[in-house]
């Protein structure tokens, strides 16, 4: 596994508005996503470390701002809550203003966004209790994340349970997401790199992701599957392993192009077992105004 804090601070700055969506849509609209600034993080002398992942403020609609603190961790740790406490008093008291605290977990903690309280020695409505939230990744289902809207999900998907999906096909599918959004070449760039260095594939899975796309192609458009499968001759095996992941990106998009499928239509392409028109279907996907138009709906 790389690196987390360099990656994992570079594409959360990146989308950070992405970010408060997934794990704080209350505050996401309340929030004026487009003038978030960052601070100074160096202000956590003495807490065993130099500075905060991220340190953020949000301006509201109402007037007034938030402030935003992120921590992002290899693995769920006991001392952790406690830190995050300490972290918060501290930017508090720099900054001034509401804090809103974040760990994001590589790896443990519970699955998916939860609000959480670190309780004192005293329990009784009269005394504060620290509030803060985790965002357990690994535990996620990731087909769940690539069907949201935001991008910085489906580069985070590739880190999430891959349930049903192959980690080839789980990776095809996080590229195919991406590679189809309408997002500035730098910013598609960042979630690209994001996925190729915490998805990593052992030798016998690039070949499984190669005769399902081609491998590098796939980072642009992805639409030289049938070529490729004619070319290579897979067996028989693997060209209905290629066909069932092309239907299922192929659903996944035409759903967030188009919103909830008609059954008649879930069930004319999962009735397709030409490869040639599925690959045909996902490239005009991007660009067709209607179902009628891709000819799924007479």
């Amino acid at each position: 596994m790389p690196p987390h804090d360099r990656l994992f601070k570079t594409i959360l700055r990146a989308f950070f508005a992405d970010l408060l969506r997934l794990v704080a849509p209350a505050v996401a609209r309340q929030a004026l996503l487009a003038r978030i600034t960052f601070l100074d993080k160096e202000l956590l002398a003495g807490t065993g470390r130099r500075e905060a992942d991220l340190l953020a403020r949000v301006p509201l609609r109402s007037g007034g701002s938030l402030l935003v603190h992120v921590e992002v961790e290899a693995r769920a740790r006991r001392p952790m809550p406690r830190r995050l406490r300490t972290y918060a008093s501290r930017i508090q008291a720099s900054y001034d203003g509401q804090v809103l605290s974040l760990v994001l977990y590589i790896q443990g903690g519970k699955p998916g966004v939860c609000w959480q309280e670190l309780d004192g020695e005293v329990r009784a409505p009269e005394v504060t209790h620290f509030r803060y939230v985790t965002f357990g990744l690994a535990g996620c289902r990731a087909e769940d994340y690539l069907d949201r809207p935001e991008p910085l999900a489906w580069a985070l998907a590739a880190v999430m349970d891959p349930g049903p999906l192959s980690r080839p096909e789980l990776r095809l599918a996080c590229l195919h997401r991406i590679g189809g959004a309408k997002l500035p070449a730098e910013r598609r760039g960042l979630l690209e790199d994001f996925v190729d260095a915490y998805l990593p594939l052992t030798q016998e899975e690039e070949r499984e992701y190669k005769m399902m796309d081609g491998g590098k192609e796939a980072k642009v458009m992805f639409m030289t599957w049938s070529e490729r499968t004619r070319a290579e001759g897979f067996r028989e095996g693997k060209k209905e392993g290629a066909r069932e992941t092309l239907r299922k990106v192929l659903l996944r998009q035409l759903r967030c192009r188009f919103g909830p499928l008609p059954e008649p239509v879930k069930r004319q392409i999962d009735e397709i077992t030409s490869v040639p028109r599925l690959n045909g279907l996902l490239e005009r996907v991007l660009t067709a105004s209607s179902l009628q138009e891709l000819g799924l709906i007479h």
